[in-house]
């Protein structure tokens, strides 16, 4: 899931001296945005300017066969792992060599496609910008495109245990086990007396925007895309003033999401067709804390994950916490009998996924006032330069009232 905008790099001050507890369990672990856009952002650069200067360009036929096979060298790729894990955890382990060459080899193959792949999306995404008419200067796209696809880091997070807020929070490297994650989501929750959970994102918006390279071609789009929107947001009020309440991080993250997705299909639809069926292969899904879960038809994962988030703030709100925390347990031995391997469902789990409005985990009405505000302007431009320059979540009302209304001052 998208979590953080380009306002991390340039627009958070913090004081280094004074840690707060999260800050303090990740500093072994610690993820390092600065780190991650100087090994990257100039590797993105070098790859254009060799394809540009000692490259032949690919064919579209090329171009389209490398986008499907990356995709389907990723399913191999999970299903190889897993294959590897089930080996290595058996008592008398065979064939783990095999598998670890194999392992290496589907790795390096996709690797080396990787470079092609981003810019093959980007492209597509891009153009979909330039036909929504949120380009600028004419055909430019600003801020460009810039994706890597990789493991974006691990989030951990906070939640008081009497209330739902995010608290606390800091990254950490992707390559941090689970059983380490778990010691320090432990370590918070005895000494500190706040619930904790930690996930890896679906994607960060540095740049480029870090995203998780595990998940299907159709999400990869609407994640680029969502990131991409914060870039574009980091340079109007709407993305500057982000941090200034927990509703404008709603507003923001759940504004992309609708962006996103719009743009993301869009692009989607831009991309050359596969020749052929997919392969057909029975293989698990990312892990759920990426927010892709398997789903079981028989089970109404939403509805039953929205009537968990509405009987804990009744808990929380009456002040029985202890209880509140009994049913989630409860609740989260049920989503795991019913395919949704959830770790850890507590105060800090809503607390991540409540920023995304549209999320079944949130009880924010912000996604209905934002579908509105989207049903009330007549394009994907209109809507996007309407909430760019929008400071405060009150000033988001008294504009969708405008719209509501009628009124002429909203156009841009």
């Amino acid at each position: 899931m998208p979590l953080l905008p380009l306002l991390l790099v340039f627009g958070m001050a913090s004081d280094t001296f004074t840690l707060d507890p999260v800050q303090r369990v990740v500093l072994p672990y610690r993820y390092s945005i600065t780190g991650w856009e100087v090994r990257n952002f100039p590797d993105k650069w070098r790859h254009m300017l060799d394809t540009l200067i000692w490259g032949v360009e690919k064919s579209e036929e090329e171009k389209r066969d490398d986008l499907y096979r990356y995709f389907d060298l990723g399913r191999e790729l999970l299903a190889a792992e897993n294959a590897l894990n089930r080996a290595m955890s058996a008592p008398n382990a065979g064939g783990v060599e095999s598998l670890e060459d194999e392992v290496e080899r589907i790795a390096s193959e996709r690797s080396a496609l990787r470079d092609d792949v981003e810019e093959t999306i980007e492209s597509a995404i891009s153009t979909a910008i330039r036909e929504s008419g949120l380009s600028q200067w004419e055909s430019f796209v600003f801020p460009p495109v810039d994706i890597r696809l990789a493991g974006p880091p691990v989030l951990l997070l906070t939640s008081p245990r009497d209330r739902i807020a995010r608290q606390h929070e800091a990254l950490m490297d992707p390559a941090v086990s689970l059983v380490v994650r778990e010691r320090l989501e432990d370590t918070l929750m005895d000494e500190h007396d706040v619930a904790a959970v930690s996930f890896q994102v679906g994607g960060l918006a540095a740049y480029p925007a870090s995203v998780l390279d595990s998940i299907p071609l159709a999400d990869t789009l609407r994640t680029s895309a969502h990131e991409w929107t914060h870039h574009y947001m980091a340079f109007r009020p709407l993305g500057q003033k982000m941090f200034t309440s927990p509703e404008m991080v709603t507003l923001n993250e759940t504004l992309a999401d609708i962006v996103g997705r719009e743009i993301g299909n869009r692009a989607g639809e831009l991309l050359p067709e596969r020749e052929g069926p997919p392969p057909r292969m029975d293989i698990p899904t990312p892990a759920p804390e990426s927010g892709f879960h398997g789903r079981d038809e028989h089970f109404g994962f939403n509805e039953e994950m929205r009537e968990t988030r509405l009987r804990v703030d009744e808990l929380l709100e009456a002040g029985r916490v202890d209880e509140a925390e009994a049913y989630m347990e409860e609740r989260r031995r049920l989503f795991v009998e019913n395919g949704y391997p959830i770790r850890r469902l507590n105060q800090a789990y809503f607390a991540f996924h409540g920023t995304y409005a549209e999320s079944a985990a949130s009880s924010s009405p912000i996604a209905g006032q934002l579908h509105r505000f989207r049903e009330l302007s007549p394009d994907l431009r209109t809507f996007v330069l309407r909430m760019a320059d929008i400071s405060s979540y009150p000033q988001f009302l008294e504009r969708l009232k405008d719209l509501e209304r009628g009124s002429a001052s909203v156009v841009p």
